[in-house]
């Protein structure tokens, strides 16, 4: 199955569900186990902000 989401493409099968999104000519995509992550939280995945990278990346 794959259907439209507003911006993205949504598709699931084989235990796995994924969002896709074309943008500038790149295509992003976020996935998971369909039985562990809602389709919810796939669709909440956004760029992070430079607050949300400091809070997990190592300093530099």
């Amino acid at each position: 199955m794959c259907e439209r989401d507003g911006d993205a493409w949504y598709r699931a099968g084989g235990g796995r569900h994924e969002y896709a999104l074309v943008e500038k000519g790149h295509v992003l995509k976020v996935s998971g186990d369909s039985t562990k992550v809602t389709r919810a939280v796939l669709r909440s995945a956004h760029r992070p902000s430079d607050t949300e990278l400091a809070a997990v990346l190592p300093p530099a």
